[in-house]
């Protein structure tokens, strides 16, 4: 079978790949304003056994709808629903000022979680047909800065904004405002990736056969094993580091944030060009094993300088290992079936922004406190690279035949 993105031109930064990029990005900062929910539930009075269940609403809604759009949405319907799933969640943000108890915050949360999940899954269908295989672990690496620049930018704004605007929900309806430049970016796509533009086999979503058998292979389901692993991990630090940095007494608990992630953001711009020049799956390995050590290392640092450090560690790691696990799934996959599987890496995404949330409101509730949450976070992410090693250990072997792995 024939590979579009092969066949169209080798050149990264096309018109498609940028907007879809750019899209993306906006849609990301309407996430990444809830760094402080954890924060805001506590102080509205929200019962703490259901502070986890309120947090992980929203990717729950996301992971109960990615089967069926991983499996159903094609390229035919993916520019449509892209925007019509902005627009939605430019409506929920604004209704998190009127949830007042948990039945209605639980519905907020749904209603933004389905927004969400729809919005990504379309971009990623789109973006699948966007990449050259020979760039792919740059081009995942650019384009992952989509969902990294939210997350520096939005916990200082959020900070600035707080006292400005009245509160924490205030702070989620004005940032309802971004989706605008969001939707004016998508109109233009029309002409390349509407309808029209595609082939009849473009639009044919894949088969129970097709399914079936790319699940089966191993490469697949330990790529989705280790993605499920690291994101369970990482999203226990993003929901209750702020929560551990108020306790230690810092005055900026958002200082972490932007650390971290402006360290991930600096070696997937800095050091992409190496990416598809590296061996992808080791260096993924590699990446894991070093996150799960940071994680380890964030009780014992405190809040002194150390501590720091170790947030600009962490960014590190996640820069190189997260768009290396994405690049190696494009490769990995069959080019009809790329876009099915890059939103089931999705999917496993969204499971581990679950299963993070409710195992850490559990073990900071329980005896263990933080520091079993970074036992238990450093653990899933050592996990992780486990199952990433046969196919790092495969990779090196083709190297050093001769013959280098895609």
């Amino acid at each position: 079978m024939n590979d579009p993105a092969v066949e169209g031109p080798q050149r990264l930064f096309t018109y498609d790949f940028t907007v879809l990029t750019l899209a993306a990005a906006f849609g990301f900062c309407n996430i990444a304003v809830f760094y402080g929910l954890a924060s805001w539930l506590e102080r509205i009075g929200v019962d703490p056994a259901w502070r986890g269940a309120v947090i992980a609403a929203e990717p729950l809604a996301a992971l109960l709808a990615r089967p069926v759009l991983s499996a159903r949405l094609t390229p035919r319907h993916a520019l449509a629903l892209a925007r019509i799933s902005m627009a939605g969640m430019g409506v929920a943000l604004p209704c998190y000022q009127f949830a007042h108890g948990v039945p209605a915050l639980l519905a907020v949360r749904i209603l933004h979680g389905l927004s969400f999940v729809c919005l990504v899954s379309s971009v990623m269908t789109l973006l699948a047909r966007a990449v050259p295989p020979r760039l792919a672990g740059r081009a995942f690496g650019y384009f992952s800065l989509s969902s990294l620049v939210p997350y520096a930018l939005m916990p200082p704004l959020t900070e600035w904004l707080l006292p400005r605007v009245g509160g924490e929900a205030q702070a989620y309806a004005w940032t309802a405002l971004l989706v605008l430049p969001a939707l004016a970016l998508m109109l233009p796509l029309s002409a390349s990736l509407g309808p029209s533009a595609l082939s009849g086999e473009e639009c044919r979503p894949p088969s129970r056969g097709d399914i079936l058998s790319n699940l089966g292979r191993l490469p697949i389901q330990l790529l989705l094993g280790s993605n499920l692993l690291v994101f369970a991990a990482t999203t226990q630090v993003f929901f209750f580091m702020k929560p551990y940095a108020l306790s230690l007494g810092l005055a900026d608990p958002g200082l972490f944030f932007t650390l971290s992630t402006a360290a991930s953001i600096a070696v997937r711009v800095l050091a992409g060009s190496f990416y598809d020049r590296l061996p992808r799956r080791a260096a993924a390995t590699l990446a894991m094993l070093a996150l799960g050590a940071c994680m380890a290392s964030f009780l014992p640092a405190g809040g002194g300088a150390l501590f720091f450090v170790l947030a600009g560690a962490y960014g590190l790691c996640l820069g190189v290992a997260l768009p290396l696990l994405n690049a190696a799934m494009f490769l990995e996959s069959e080019p009809r079936l790329r876009g099915m599987n890059m939103n089931l890496m999705l999917f496993m995404m969204d499971a581990g922004y679950v299963l993070g949330p409710l195992a850490g409101g559990a073990l900071v509730a329980g005896a263990g406190g933080y520091g079993a949450l970074f036992a238990v976070s450093a653990a899933s992410a050592l996990a992780g690279a486990a199952m990433l090693a046969p196919l790092a250990v495969r990779e090196l072997r083709e190297r050093r035949g001769g013959r280098h792995a895609p």
